[in-house]
Order: structure tokens, then sequence, then C-alpha cells
């Protein structure tokens, strides 16, 4: 039997709060918390930008904060009620994301075409990677970005995270796909030219401005993100924002769902 997922939203016990907007009350809502590390040395950047520029192509992405406690400073991504059949194991839950994809192709669409932008290759349907779940109002929910943007250390892939994966995949979008082995079902998803278009332009009508006030709202520090690797973070979306539906047709073979 699954775990249910349980999330609190708390109205802390308090008088009222004034204020010429009316009447206003305190809650106290659970967030889960990332911390950078050895490893995993940008995960906080990575969360807050990819957080943000979804939000500003209306998809869907649980809300992401920053915290700094002591010398730590942590990405808050705020916990999401979600579908009753996500509180299932599979095979319910993937049947369940299965007629989803079916259902709500434009959206699907949408999820993995913001993905290539922010270069984040750590979503999947399955199998054995998710970061997606269908939430309580019945919606796609992207959660964990992570592993987008700088990326992370994989020496056994020869993969080194900040500037130099930015280039790498700049250069040709299949050093994207350095996790294909585990045998994830996502990019496959895309099976309609029309609908890859409409969301490249979306991306691509990201004004430069709101790309820029997305990554300066990653907290700069003496390690990393340095202010050299931000500025550089930047160049990379806005100059992919409007190549990035020529490196999907270049690379076509790594889109097997869609058409020639």
């Amino acid at each position: 039997m699954a775990t249910p997922y349980v999330t609190e939203i708390l109205e802390t016990p308090d008088d009222p709060l004034g204020g010429a907007s009316g009447d206003k009350r305190r809650f106290a809502v659970e967030f889960i918390g990332k911390c950078a590390n050895e490893k995993f040395p940008y995960t906080v950047v990575n969360e807050v930008v990819g957080t943000h520029l979804g939000i500003m192509l209306g998809l869907n992405v649980p809300t992401c904060l920053t915290q700094t406690i002591g010398e730590n400073t942590f990405a808050l991504i705020q916990r999401v009620n979600r579908d009753p059949r996500m509180q299932d194991p599979p095979p319910a839950s993937s049947k369940a994301l299965a007629e989803y994809v079916q259902a709500h192709p434009d959206e699907v669409h949408g999820a993995i075409v913001f993905d290539l932008f922010i270069a984040n290759n750590d979503r999947a349907f399955g199998p054995q990677r998710r970061n997606l779940l269908i939430d309580e109002s019945g919606k796609l929910l992207l959660y964990d970005q992570g592993n987008a943007c700088f990326y992370r250390h994989r020496a056994d892939a020869g993969i080194t995270p900040g500037i130099e994966h930015l280039e790498a995949v700049e250069k040709e979008l299949s050093a994207l796909f350095d996790m294909d082995h585990k045998g994830n079902y996502y990019r496959q998803c895309l099976t309609d030219w029309n609908l890859v278009e409409k969301w490249c332009n979306l991306v691509g009508q990201l004004p430069d401005f709101v790309i820029q006030s997305a990554v300066l709202r990653a907290p700069v520090s003496a390690a990393c993100p340095t202010k050299p690797e931000l500025d550089r973070l930047t160049e990379f979306l806005v100059k992919r924002k409007r190549y990035l539906l020529e490196h999907i047709r270049r690379w076509k073979t790594c889109f097997t769902g869609l058409p020639s």
C-alpha cells in the first residue's frame, strides 16, 4: 500500500493583521530544502532559474525561494498536493501519466521544449525517473529543476558542470542526453511539429530582461555560482531561445516520435 503524500498549509494562531488592503492572516507552508554540495554544486541556481523561467512560460512548477542559514544557502521548493492516483505505485500511477500524455499533447510538448531550453535532462515519464506528476487540480506539475542549466558532476561520463557544460550543449543538442542509458521515456513524446514550433516560438518571445532577471534571482557565492558564471548563463539562455527550434530540427534523430 502506498504511503499517502501529505502537504500541509497551516494557519498559525495569531490575531488578524490589519492594513489598507484588508485583513490578513499568517500561514506556515511546507517546503523541501536543497543545498549545494561537492557533487551537486549548482543545485540552488539551477532550481531558481528553471523555476522562474517555467513560471514565465505559463508552466505548472512549484514555487521556489532561497534562504541562507549560516553558511548554507537553500533552494526551498514548495510541496504541492498531488492527484490521488499519484499516491499509488506503478503501474497505477504510470497508467495515469500515460493517459495524461495522450489527452494533453500541448502541455506535454510545452514541458519537453521547456526542459530542452533550460538544458534539463533529468525529467521522464518513467521507468526510472519521473520528476513530474499530476497535481490535485489535474495539471502536469514539473518539479525538480536541480539538474538543469549548469548540471552536476558526472565523472564517469566525463561531464564537468558549469560553463563547460553550457558550451557543450550550446555546440550540440545531443550533449544533453547523457542519461539515455537509463531508458527513460520523455523525448519520445514530441510527436507534433506544429506544437514544437508553437512552444519554441513562446520561448523565443521571452524578453531578454526576463531571462536576466530570472538568473539574477540566484544567490551569488564565492564558490559557485560566481558572477561570471551567472553572466554566461544569461548569455547562454538568451542565445538559446533563438536557435532552439533549429537544434531540434538538426538533431531530429534524438526525437523518434517526430515525423520526418
